[in-house]
Parts: C-alpha cells; structure tokens; sequence
C-alpha cells in the first residue's frame, strides 16, 4: 500500500461545485479534514476549521444551507475552532463530467481519500491506495483536481486498529470522536449523532460498543 500526497493551488480549481464554496474559503485561516462517507446518495464531510477572524457561526451555516445541494450543515465549537459538519446530495451538486472517474477508480481496488489539509491559497490532499493503483490515482487527481504530486510512501494498514472495524462502526466511531460525543461536557448528543447518520440512537450506540470493544481487543489484547 501506498500514500500518496498532492498539492491543489486554489487558483487552479475553477468548476461550478468549488466556486459554490469560494466564499467560504476566503474565511478560512487553515483547515483540517480526515472524514468522509457515503450515506446512499449524499456524501457528509467533517473539517475542522479556524476562521481568520470571530465570525458569527450562524451566519456562516445560513449561507451554507443556501447552496442547493447542501442538505445540512453545522458549525461544533472545539477549543479555538470550529468542527464543520456538512452533508450534501453528490448527484444534486454540480460536480465536473470527469468526477466520475474518480469513483471508478475506487471500484478497481482499495483507493481511500485519507485527509485533506488546506488554506485559502492550497490544499494538500491524501490518497492511500494498492501499490498498482498507483499510477492512476495520480493521472486522475491531476486531471480532474489539477493536483501536483508531492510525495508517495509505504502505507501499512494493518498498524490501525481501526482496520478492524466494519464501515458502518468506523463511520459511527469517527463521526462521534469528531463531533465531540466523547468529550466532557458532551458537545453532541446521541440522539443529533443519529439525526446525522440517519439512524435509530440504539443503533448508534450498538456500533459504537462493537467498535470500541474492537479496538480495546486490538490495543490490549
């Protein structure tokens, strides 16, 4: 396995989808994003963010929610930042015609988009994939994002004990750790964790058992 880092300049990134979001960008001091997943037809993103300045949160997901595709939306204070929540329809947004490629190369083999960091002026973007997938990772992250590779290096999945888990558990453990669910005071509620994953509260707390318990046998033994 292999990961594979690219740099985006934000100037390059010129399709319908991203200028939605532009504004948006000229707030942003810096970004971190190391969550996404699939639910049915919509896609939901976790970024942790700083602001440039102390902007007003409930503006900000206001103009958020404006954007036709963006389903919901949240900003979840974290210390001196802010953890955004957003989820949107894929096949509502305005993506570019070769998108699509991007998500046919995930179907030759294991391709995970691992994280993202950004400014207003960059974005530095993460792809973990099979060492033969290699070289069409970086054709189509430069052909559909405009990417230029920085790096590849070794990639051992099986140090994660998060490897262990099925998608639906890392998906629930994820969104909980990022939310705040397990933090004290709880910043998120178990009933707004479901809301977002578009499931029953008792289902979410059985996945969150089954991983936790996973990850404890991994790490203890």
């Amino acid at each position: 396995m292999k990961r594979i880092k690219f740099r985006i300049p934000i100037d390059k990134v010129n399709y319908e989808f991203f200028n939605a979001f532009k504004w948006f960008m000229d707030l942003v001091e810096w970004g971190y994003g190391d969550t996404y997943f699939f639910l049915g037809s919509d896609v939901v993103k976790l970024v942790e963010i700083k602001f440039k300045e102390d902007l007003k949160a409930e503006e900000i997901v206001k103009k958020l929610l404006e954007i036709p595709h963006v389903r919901d939306a949240k900003l979840i204070p974290k210390n001196d930042h802010y953890l955004l929540y957003v989820r949107a329809n894929i096949f509502e947004a305005p993506f570019p015609k070769n998108v699509l490629e991007v998500f046919d190369i995930q179907k030759k083999g294991v391709v995970v988009f691992e994280k993202g960091t950004f400014t207003s002026k960059e974005i530095y973007l993460y792809v973990i994939c099979e060492d033969e997938l290699v070289g069409d990772v970086i054709s189509v992250v430069k052909k559909v994002y405009g990417g230029e590779l920085v790096s590849i290096e070794e990639y051992s999945p099986e140090d994660n004990p998060l490897s262990k888990l099925t998608g639906k558990q890392l998906e629930t453990l994820l969104l909980a750790y990022k939310s705040g669910y397990f933090d004290d005071p709880r910043r998120i509620t178990l009933r707004e964790l479901a809301e977002m994953l578009n499931l029953s509260p008792s289902t979410v707390k059985e996945h969150l058992r089954k991983a936790q318990r996973k990850i404890f046998e991994e790490l203890i033994g």
